[in-house]
């Protein structure tokens, strides 16, 4: 299957591998080509992020994702018990834009509380989706239940919460700017933009969040999905950003993330060597 987010991006000759098992691996080749030392996968099956885990131990950190209704696959109960055990450690990707649900929906308060109460970090899903999704995949999906500031009543109840915004909100990067300025723990991650976006928009975008000030809150991410050869990409356009530093890349590439994650410096220079 080719990758359908590609467009008139630079990845259009991306393939999806025959099946869970190579795709793992190919994964995993991804991973050591690329000098990655940890790295976030979430998915709607505890027992597919118990197998990433397995694959190589200390590797993988774990999220859970969201239902066709838009509900978390674990209750907040199970949520802070697979915490606690060091089985989940991300809430999210919440894709409840998917589910045609805002972030500040009831059902999600519970949720919230237990994520602040314990420092169980949020990924949220804003921007934009497949082209076509309402069509196939996500009938409820709604492009406007993908703008950033339509979290900002969960962070006004929450200021404790960990948080970071999926795909930058992105083409709302306004939007992302004016909530990362106005509630500094929150981050952003530029998973997707930096691989099936044309290079010319990610830069645009990833340019905007450094000129606000912001190149010590953007994370690397890839949401390569079922396209490893992503990977690759993803890290070869934040190398060759002609506006950033050698400093700007490196934060982008790991420091941020190992603040946001609160590694320890033990891991930390672990990972260096």
């Amino acid at each position: 299957m080719k990758a359908s987010w590609a467009g008139e991006s630079y990845s259009q000759a991306l393939s999806s591998p025959e099946n869970a098992a190579i795709h793992l691996q190919m994964v995993l080749d991804e991973i050591e080509k690329n000098n990655i030392k940890l790295a976030l996968t979430s998915s709607t099956s505890v027992k597919a992020l118990e197998t990433w885990q397995q694959s190589r131990p200390g590797l993988f950190i774990t999220g859970i994702q969201t239902r066709d209704d838009g509900k978390p696959i674990l209750s907040p109960d199970s949520l802070k018990l697979y915490f606690d055990n060091n089985q989940v450690n991300v809430l999210g990707e919440l894709g409840l834009q998917y589910a045609g649900v805002s972030p500040d929906d009831p059902m999600m308060k519970p949720y919230y509380q237990v994520a602040e109460d314990n420092g169980i970090p949020i990924c949220l899903h804003t921007g934009l989706g497949p082209p076509g999704g309402p069509h196939t995949f996500a009938p409820k999906f709604r492009t406007t239940l993908g703008k950033p500031t339509l979290f900002e009543p969960v962070l006004v109840r929450h200021p404790k919460m960990k948080a970071f915004l999926a795909h930058a909100g992105w083409p709302y990067i306004s939007e992302t700017i004016a909530m990362m300025y106005i509630y500094p723990k929150l981050y952003t991650d530029i998973g997707v933009l930096n691989w099936a976006l044309p290079k010319e928009a990610f830069y645009t975008a990833l340019q905007q969040l450094m000129d606000a000030g912001f190149g010590k809150r953007i994370m690397f991410g890839t949401d390569q999905m079922l396209w490893p050869g992503a990977i690759s990409i993803a890290v070869r356009t934040i190398k060759e950003a002609p506006f950033l530093s050698e400093e700007e890349k490196r934060d982008i590439l790991y420091n941020n993330a190992a603040r946001f994650l609160e590694l320890s410096p033990e891991a930390i220079t672990n990972h260096h060597k």
